[in-house]
């Protein structure tokens, strides 16, 4: 039995070399110190594929995944006038080309902002986004009336008074 085992070396092959050349299943188990069960696993699971299996090579055809060609689609193209083509991927990222983060002052793994309106979708640094902030404050606020902070300090002021007044 040792030369018929020594021959392959997957614990499964020996169970069928020994197999095929008639040892009994418990005396299979017995030599390599192997449960019986797994020998007859082993050995049930060979006759329920059929007569394709071959000691020695694995059969790995409904675990093997199908060819496909590699396919390398650019993420990112510039075109004229500043108009850049993106490709969205699969998972949803979008590519910013190297040109756009330099010009947006953005390094890898930077932060953008971006404003979608109607069918458009820009980007912006998050320094313009500040800046941009800002005007819809003014905006609201005005630039011709009181300082807000002004405004704020006096008001904080009147309440001191009236606490201290209070006590």
């Amino acid at each position: 039995m040792a030369e018929i085992a020594a021959a392959h070396t997957t614990v499964s092959d020996k169970i069928r070399a020994l197999n095929a050349e008639g040892v009994p299943r418990a005396e299979i188990a017995r030599f390599l110190g192997k449960r019986y069960q797994h020998v007859r696993n082993v050995l049930v699971a060979d006759a329920e594929q059929g007569p394709t299996y071959v000691v020695g090579r694995a059969e790995l055809a409904p675990v093997a995944e199908a060819a496909q060609p590699f396919v390398h689609e650019p993420v990112f193209e510039q075109r004229s006038g500043g108009i850049y083509r993106l490709v969205v991927r699969d998972d949803g990222v979008l590519v910013l080309p190297p040109a756009v983060r330099e010009a947006l002052g953005v390094p890898a793994g930077g932060v953008v902002m971006a404003n979608l309106s109607d069918e458009e979708f820009s980007v912006i640094s998050s320094a313009k986004a500040g800046r941009r902030a800002q005007e819809m404050v003014r905006a609201t606020i005005g630039t011709g009336g009181p300082s807000l902070v002004d405004e704020l300090i006096a008001d904080r002021r009147r309440e001191a008074a009236r606490e201290e007044a209070d006590d």
